[in-house]
């Protein structure tokens, strides 16, 4: 039998079976007390000789918030949260006491900081990732 198709082609998804050991099923397990590692930072914009990084990798809870925060609060509110809690306070302060911040410039940052957040995201939902 052919795996049934979407209009755009695609397959598909199938419904996740519950997946058993014995009479267990199989479960995350996750916990407080793990470590978490280190944060390598990545370049996301300068101010004169002043480097501001955002993290390389997003711990996937922030997606989450975001994501929450969206539907609850607006585009808008969720937007300059994302950014800072990537960010940081002391790389948003300096964003916000740039006097010669345009629009453009704020744009740029919340694009490459919303695309750095959802993108694994959404590479994996058009099928990319």
């Amino acid at each position: 039998m052919a795996t049934p198709r979407k209009p755009n082609g695609k397959p598909r998804p199938r419904a996740v079976a519950a997946v058993k050991d014995g009479d267990t099923p199989n479960v995350v397990r996750l916990s407080t007390t793990a470590e978490r590692a280190p944060v390598e930072k990545v370049p996301l914009f300068w101010i004169d000789d002043a480097e501001y990084g955002m993290p390389k990798t997003i711990r996937p809870n922030v997606s989450l918030k975001y994501l929450r925060m969206i539907r609850e609060q607006g585009a808008d509110v969720a937007g300059a949260w994302l950014l800072e809690e990537v960010i940081g306070t002391d790389a948003y302060e300096a964003l916000m006491n740039y006097d010669a911040l345009e629009e453009e410039h704020l744009n740029r940052v919340m694009a490459i900081v919303q695309d750095h957040v959802l993108g694994k995201a959404e590479q994996q939902r058009a099928g990319n990732g």
